[in-house]
Order: structure tokens, then sequence, then C-alpha cells
């Protein structure tokens, strides 16, 4: 995933993500920017934790959190089954056009603090809710964008997405970029970082 955000000022910040799923287990790797190094997540429902790993000058590391709403706050949106999550009656223009290979269709949606263009995969059974949810990770973290999705009342993967603030606030783009069925499942372990445990 990649985020573009355009502010007021013309200041541009762009952010990118990368989302692993499996059956069981989900990872995401957070990009740093600048001198921030690389954090990979891996959320292991069986046991109950996210593992955050992380090198820093040459170190590898990690610590554990519990799976828990405290520690995720995002997480009741996560472990949400796809298609219960609150619905609208979606305004189709009727345009359509393929991204990555799947056939997306244009949809407008709208909040109080936002206008959304989106091209929405309707064929791929993952929601941008859920996705959104696992940024949530940390005490008293900031539940906004995935409640903000919500409020629009869209069930599915947007593989492209340009909120307009209705506010002053900052304008954002999102892409779903190189999507796969297969990649190293190594993103899923933990092997050679010093780990500890937080919470517990």
């Amino acid at each position: 995933m990649i985020a573009t955000r355009h502010s007021t000022n013309g200041n541009v910040r762009h952010d990118t993500i990368g989302y692993f799923f499996e059956n069981e287990k989900t990872a995401m790797m957070i990009h740093g920017r600048r001198n921030e190094p690389d954090k990979r997540m891996v959320f292991n429902p069986s046991d109950t934790t996210i593992t955050c790993l992380f090198e820093m000058n040459g170190r590898k590391s990690g610590y554990v959190l519990p799976m828990d709403e405290e520690h995720w706050p995002g997480m009741p949106s996560a472990m949400r089954p796809y298609g219960a999550g609150p619905r609208s009656k979606l305004n189709y223009p009727g345009k359509e056009k393929k991204i990555e290979g799947f056939l997306c269709k244009e949809v407008m949606a709208e909040d109080d603090e936002y206008s959304a263009k989106l091209w929405l995969a309707e064929d791929i059974r993952l929601s941008m809710t859920r996705v959104l949810s696992y940024q949530s990770v940390g005490k008293g973290k900031s539940k906004k964008e995935i409640e903000l999705f919500d409020q629009f009342g869209v069930e599915g993967l947007p593989l492209e997405m340009n909120l307009r603030s209705r506010k002053g606030k900052a304008d954002v783009e999102l892409k779903l970029v190189h999507l796969s069925d297969s990649f190293d499942r190594a993103v899923f372990r933990s092997q050679g970082h010093e780990v500890s445990r937080i919470g517990q």
C-alpha cells in the first residue's frame, strides 16, 4: 500500500506498507522514512501475540505484545468476518477499469470530513477496514481511519482511493500495488532477533 498525503501547505508525504496474509498469520512491513528502520509486525491469533521486529545499528531486535484490545485497539475490526461490517447503499457512477489485473468499479462515498472516490475490486474478499486495522497497534492508538471507512459503508477492497478533505485537512491517495498469491513465508519468522516480552 502506498499512501500519499497532500497537505494544504503544499507538503507531500509518502508512506509504504506491505501486507502478507496466510490462513492463520498476518504480517505487516512498515517501510521506514529517512533514518527510521523498517518495522515488521507478525500477528498470530493461534498464540495471541503480536511480534514487532526491526534492525537498528546492525542489531536485530524486537518485542512481543499480547494480542488484546488494549494493545491493539483495531483488533475487533481485524477479526470481523468479511461482509459483517457496516454497509451502505453505494453510489456506483458506472465506470469500471482494470487495476493489478482485477476489474474495479468506481464508488463514491462521503462523510462529514471527506468525500471519497474508490476503485473497488469486488472479487477480493478482504475489507479495507481489516487492512487498516493492522496499523492501530499500541496502547491508545487511534482507530480514526478504521472508523472513517466504516462510515463510508464500503465492504471490500479498493485498489485505488482518493480522499478529499472537506475541512482543510490533508487530501490522501491510497494505491494497492504488487498484489500476488505467492511470497516468502520467512516474513512470519523472528529467527535471529533478540525479542523481549511486553505487557504479559
